[in-house]
């Protein structure tokens, strides 16, 4: 009121004339003179709105001064001017303030403004106080009362309600985090905000009324529609409709939508919604975002009055989204303008299959998930690419489903493939092989080849992808070095087209080749690196977050810290069955799974954990991965003592030296040759079988040396060490534990000691007394790590040596005689009894077979 003009500026719904009733009733209330015109569009005579003016102002109590300067009073005939001048000298004799409200300014035309507003702007009397409300000022002629600083401005913004003010509105109509919804769906718009209220009150369960309010809802859509769009003309109402399928609106949508005429223009024009339906939505000035209630009005409003037009901006949204390579907007438009063959072609367009190693799996793993099923027929790209989510969601069968119908469709058609399907198809038949653990083919590793060599055929990034595939081709094979050749070229190759997604994968594929070749701090480089990128651009991968998770947990189990390799592999078979994994995931994630269950809950639990993670392989067709799995679970019955259990479990899975000997082993993979070999002389050893043993050894250490594998030879090593002792041979058996100790020393490995503590120990034991021994310091340390070797179990287990010095001891025999009749040294003895005595919980031998009765170990 210390100002001259109050302006009241907001849209339709935003409670201008709510504010302004409630001030008007203050200030009757108060005594003072106001005046309430409402303007519309009929009212455009100056001559109407001169007397509509002098009608208010006597109402608001000017009646007799207006009358005395104008005794005959006002007729049709009268002129504005005399009118208007009447009126201020009415106004400027009156002894009190007055307010004179002017509400609907929006609707006044050029010569109303002119001839009327102008003058009162220009000669209004110090006691006038003039209130302009409306949707918009236009060409209101204000800027003299500004400059002046007269002009109190109230704007949408300022009548929006607060998140504060709507949760005392709503206050026990619902929850604070349901309030927290409604505040960002309706952007504080009074009316809104009414009418959610409304509809609340109508509700018993309001939550649930909320999760499906919209601006679609009938009441919330019909009054949009009647307040806020029926008053646009028909070329705005045209333009918004175009517009309201996009959630942003920028230029290039506007110029591609509407290439004719100036789109930015007519845009402009919309300043009765500009700031509070239609806002500024990026850093550029023709950047823009339509009220979400606003949106989905338009939307609702359209599909049901003209479903045509509804479904040709689909249409058109669709294919310029297929142009700029958005896939995921593409399909959408395209379903629902009920034509999703754009989608398709959107995706193969796009690069399809191609994605995956530019960007990793998101959007392809979106669009395969939106498309329907009958597109896939005849989109063959497309096709690969669900393939290709199926394989990396743990689907393997479902993957190889879809890629034998292509492959099979593709030769019922009898026309070659294009370049970019017969990539495609290459990317899937090798990604099936090394998930399968199967070598890649002749003809894929000459395709492949041809993608390396000549780079015409593909983009460049994809390249890396074709490095990729032989790295870990190589790896599965045993060519280590070939392996990391081709890795530090694909890292190369990645670094220079900045595909960050396909350098990360090649370090976890690096990782790989470290932990197999027992390089622990360069696994623990590599697996660093991935990390590092994974936490700074791919946080949300969870197949990423998996693959990391299970090489680090290998690579803590070989260091032997147990905690921490569980930590990372907790619920690892559901998380392997949900996710993207390939052979040598699953089979280090299996394996290291099954032997901390081993360790921590014993025998029984382990074996559980193998025969839940077999039912998996069996439904997915992972033959190989399966025969790993057997193997391992072999090695934890001989280390139980139940031999005649592994042979058996052996024989039905028909796993020979023969058949891995079998041109030379090349149809398997090394993890495949590593597990399955060790088990079956883990086995033979076991069995006490030391002759087939030691020749069969000698010929795998060989080979491995050959084969330029380390640890692997290393491994055989310490098998031969051992049938060596337990056969009589002990110098030639130290010889070879001085090197096994040496390689576990330098690379830092202990639980390639320690998995082998039932067969190793009495080795060791017997090794730390020579005194020829070169490595009896960390022989001896092994010997500190081992704290139990039987594994965890609430009944307690014995091992097959433990067993035979209990049958010892209760026949009464002294430590010599059980030497001699086990055919060992009183050393070995002395450790085994230890151990029974601890198992036992005994001090003594007398005690320990009272206790091995008492527990039924004993007969």
């Amino acid at each position: 009121m210390n100002k001259k003009l109050s302006l009241v500026i907001g849209p339709a719904g935003y409670g201008k004339s709510t504010l302004l009733g409630d001030w008007y009733g203050d200030l009757q209330a108060d005594g003072i003179a106001a005046g309430w015109l409402n303007l519309d569009e009929q009212d455009s005579d100056p001559g109407l709105f001169a007397l509509y003016l002098a009608y208010s102002l006597a109402e608001a109590g000017l009646y007799e001064e207006i009358s005395r300067l104008q005794p005959e009073g006002f007729s049709d005939n009268t002129k504005p001017t005399v009118t208007i001048g009447v009126l201020l000298s009415a106004i400027r004799n009156y002894d009190e303030r007055i307010v004179l409200i002017l509400d609907g300014v929006e609707n006044l035309p050029e010569q109303c403004i002119e001839q009327i507003l102008d003058p009162v702007l220009l000669y209004m009397p110090d006691n006038l106080h003039l209130v302009l409300a409306g949707r918009h000022c236009g060409d209101l002629p204000l800027s003299r009362l500004k400059l002046q600083g007269q002009v109190t401005e109230i704007s949408g913004n300022d009548l929006k309600f607060t998140p504060f003010e709507i949760e005392e509105f709503l206050d026990g109509y619902l929850e604070r985090k349901d309030i927290a919804r409604v505040a960002e769906k309706l952007e504080g718009w009074p009316a809104a905000v009414q009418l959610v209220r409304n509809i609340l009150a109508e509700n018993s369960d309001p939550s649930q009324a909320l999760t499906s309010y919209s601006g679609a809802e009938k009441n919330t859509r019909d009054y949009i529609i009647e307040t806020v769009f029926s008053p646009l003309s028909s070329l705005q109402k045209g333009l918004l409709l175009d517009f309201c399928i996009f959630e942003n609106i920028d230029r290039d949508i506007l110029q591609d939508m509407r290439p004719e005429g100036d789109v930015l223009a007519l845009l402009g024009t919309l300043n009765s919604l500009d700031g509070q339906f239609l806002y500024i939505s990026g850093p550029a000035e023709n950047s823009y975002r339509i009220h979400p209630l606003l949106r989905e009005a338009l939307i609702s409003h359209l599909e049901e009055t003209n479903p045509a037009h509804f479904r040709e901006i689909h249409r058109k949204a669709a294919m310029m989204y297929s142009d700029t390579g958005d896939i995921i907007q593409a399909i959408k438009h395209s379903l629902k303008a009920g034509t999703p063959e754009i989608g398709a072609i959107a995706v193969e367009k796009a690069g399809g299959v191609m994605l995956w190693n530019k960007e990793g799996m998101s959007r392809i793993r979106q669009a395969v998930a939106l498309l329907p099923e009958e597109v896939y027929r005849d989109h063959p790209r497309l096709h690969l690419a669900k393939a290709l989510v199926c394989l990396k969601d743990g689907h393997l069968n479902d993957g190889r489903h879809i890629f034998d119908q292509v492959t099979r469709q593709i030769e019922e058609s009898g026309t070659a493939p294009t370049t970019e399907l017969a990539y495609d198809l290459v990317v899937i038949s090798s990604t099936l092989s090394v998930y399968d653990g199967t070598p890649l083919t002749e003809q894929v590793t000459d395709q492949i080849g041809d993608y390396i060599n000549n780079s015409d055929l593909i983009d460049k990034v994809q390249i890396g992808f074709a490095q990729t595939v032989v790295c870990i081709s190589s790896l599965q094979k045993g060519d280590y070095e070939t392996a990391k050749s081709v890795g530090a070229q694909a890292v190369a190759h990645f670094q220079k087209y900045n595909s960050v997604f396909g350098e990360v994968y090649i370090y976890i594929h690096m990782a790989s080749v470290a932990l197999a070749e027992g390089e622990l701090d360069e696994a623990q480089d590599y697996l660093t690196k991935v990390q590092n990128n994974q936490r700074k651009y791919f946080i949300d991968d969870k197949d990423m977050r998996l693959v990391s998770s299970i090489l680090r947990a290998e690579l803590h189990y070989e260091r032997n810290e147990l905690n921490s390799a569980a930590r990372l592999l907790k619920d690892i078979n559901h998380r392997l069955e949900n996710g993207e994994a390939w052979y040598e995931i699953y089979a280090s994630g299996y394996t290291v799974s099954t032997a901390l269950a081993f360790l921590t809950k014993g025998l029984e639990a382990c074996l559980s954990l193998a025969d839940e993670s077999s039912k998996y392989i069996k439904r997915e067709g992972l033959k190989r991965l399966n025969r790993l799995v057997v193997a391992n679970k072999a090695g934890y019955l001989c280390r139980s003592d139940l031999v005649s259990k592994a042979r058996k479990l052996i024989q039905q899975n028909n796993l020979t030296f023969e058949e891995y000997r079998r041109n030379h082993g090349e149809e398997f993979s090394a993890r495949e040759k590593y597990g399955v070999l060790q088990a079956l002389v883990r086995l033979l050893i076991a069995e006490k079988r030391y002759d087939e043993a030691i020749p069969e050894l000698r010929r795998l250490i060989q080979k491995a040396r050959r084969d330029r594998h380390p640890q692997t030879e290393q491994k055989y090593r310490l098998f031969l060490a051992i049938a060596g002792f337990e056969s009589g041979q002990k110098q030639p058996a130290f010889r070879e534990l001085d090197k096994v100790l040496s390689f576990v020393r330098q690379k830092g490995l202990l639980r390639f000691m320690l998995d082998e503590a039932s067969f190793v120990l009495p080795l060791l034991s017997a090794y730390c007394e020579d005194a020829k021994a070169a490595e009896r310091d960390h022989a001896r340390y092994i010997l500190s790590c081992v704290e139990e070797t039987a594994p965890a179990n609430d009944k307690i287990i014995l091992t097959r040596r433990e067993n035979q010095m209990l049958e010892q001891i209760a026949e009464g025999h002294s430590d010599k005689i059980i030497a001699r009749n086990l055919d060992v040294s009183e050393n070995t003895v002395r450790f085994h009894l230890k151990n029974l005595f601890k198992k036992l919980d005994v001090k003594n031998r007398r005690l320990a077979v009272v206790e091995a009765k008492r527990q039924l170990l004993l007969k």
